[in-house]
């Protein structure tokens, strides 16, 4: 039975793996965006030494932003600034409308605030004192920023100027392959029942998928090998295998700059080798990564099905080098 639960598991980790994107993933955009609007609240808010009133009069975004991110981030913005309590901010709609212009013999298509008497009047009919631009746009690097611009509906002079930068968003997806060198320990009627320890070196290759920007799931293999020269003539042959697992992890905190985070791992596996009888295991670790690539882990694995008279294999631990693709 807990053979059967374990492998179900196993699957719904591996099929989890394949479509966590699809079912899982929050926006990076969005979550970068919920991440600075406390700056960007706080920036606003300083304003009111400068200017006492002010409505938005556009948010515009860089060519890389989708429509969807763009129809929320304006809504989450003018909803952030219009509740400020130190500073009235409105939101103004005829200087996002398209306007038929007459000027002289000509018929001008017009947007936005298209000159002085139009900037006066909106200001007056608004009852503010001037007017704030936002420009969000995303760098190469995957970083948001907000960019604010006020100024005076009198003159058109900028009182207030500032950008605000939120941190580079992790990659979505990746591989991380990684070599590593397992410890097992062993009792086995053959050894006299004294506790060997096994040494094998491991290849292995998993899929992650961040899930938010503190979560991940992940899925996959690795293959062992073990020339056996801890234990006695009777096991000359070298034991081969195979591991797969899937595991979630946290990232608990970074440094250096956010260029390194150190998160913890958890999940269920098993063991594929006869000579060891093929246990399940629970898996448990801390990793180390550098700016997103290079690895540096050390695992637990308790086994959950590996003992009987005559053999035991109560857990194995692995140090992990890998590099994320």
């Amino acid at each position: 039975m807990l053979k059967k639960m374990t492998v179900s598991w196993m699957i719904l980790l591996f099929w989890g793996t394949l479509f966590a994107q699809d079912t899982y993933w929050k926006d990076q955009r969005i979550m970068q965006l919920e991440e600075i609007t406390p700056q960007l609240v706080e920036a606003v808010q300083q304003m009111h030494e400068k200017i006492r009133s002010v409505a938005i009069s556009s948010v515009s975004f860089g060519d890389s932003l989708p429509d969807n991110f763009r129809r929320v981030a304006t809504a989450r913005i003018h909803q952030s600034l219009t509740q400020l309590s130190q500073l009235k901010v409105s939101v103004c709609d005829t200087c996002t409308q398209i306007r038929t212009v007459i000027a002289g013999s000509y018929l001008k298509i017009a947007r936005g605030i298209a000159d002085d008497d139009f900037r006066i009047k909106t200001a007056k009919s608004l009852d503010v004192n001037g007017f704030l631009d936002i420009a969000v746009f995303m760098t190469e690097d995957r970083q948001l920023s907000i960019a604010l611009n006020a100024y005076e509906a009198s003159n058109g002079e900028i009182v207030y100027s500032k950008i605000i930068t939120g941190e580079p968003a992790k990659s979505q997806s990746y591989l991380h392959a990684y070599l590593a060198k397992m410890q097992v320990g062993i009792t086995h009627s053959s050894t006299g029942n004294a506790a060997v320890t096994h040494s094998a070196m491991q290849l292995g290759v998993e899929y992650m998928m961040r899930l938010t920007s503190s979560w991940t799931f992940a899925g996959g293999g690795s293959v062992f090998s073990d020339d056996n020269t801890n234990l006695t003539t009777k096991y000359e042959k070298s034991i081969n295998g195979i591991t797969l697992d899937g595991v979630v992890g946290y990232d608990l905190f970074g440094f250096g700059g956010n260029q390194a985070d150190v998160s913890l791992t958890g999940g269920l596996g098993m063991v594929f080798a006869a000579a060891l009888n093929s246990p399940m295991y629970v898996k448990g670790g801390v990793n180390l990564t550098v700016a997103e690539q290079l690895t540096l882990g050390f695992n637990i694995m308790n086994m959950m099905s590996s003992n009987d008279d005559t053999f035991k294999m109560p857990n194995m631990t692995n140090i992990t080098l890998g590099w994320k693709f």
